[in-house]
């Protein structure tokens, strides 16, 4: 159960004055550490605005939130994400879904002052993400 989310920095700029015709969602988790009964996961939320609409994308813009989220689980949680983020610098596909569903409603929501100061639309993913094991 995730039970922590800190904020800890926040940056927003504006590169260009093009209208935006594209954003781009990406959440890394930068580390993982077991704490206890708790994973504490340090993440980056990026948004990248473009105007895709020349031969080419161009970047309009970016903001970037990186922080870290607490989850208390039980012993047998701990140790999957602990093996999983040690062997694939990834975390456990259930508990990554709860993260990246977190963070896209935290992080859209506090990314928006952000980004309506710099007069872009608010970074909101607007589905919920599920994820799945299959390989292609």
């Amino acid at each position: 159960m995730i039970t922590d989310i800190k904020i800890e920095k926040v940056e927003a700029s504006r590169q260009a004055s093009d209208m935006i015709t594209n954003m781009k969602f990406n959440i890394n988790f930068d580390d993982v550490k077991i704490k206890g009964e708790n994973a504490e996961v340090n993440f980056t939320f990026s948004t990248s605005y473009e105007n895709d609409s020349g031969s080419s994308p161009k970047t309009v813009g970016n903001l970037k939130i990186t922080g870290s989220i607490v989850s208390k689980e039980d012993k047998k949680v701990l140790d999957d994400i602990q093996d999983v983020w040690k062997s694939k610098k990834t975390l456990p596909l259930g508990f990554a879904e709860n993260v990246i569903n977190l963070l896209n409603f935290e992080c859209g929501s506090r990314g928006t002052l952000l980004a309506y100061s710099i007069g872009f639309v608010a970074p909101l993913p607007l589905s919920r993400a599920k994820l799945d094991d299959t390989k292609e």
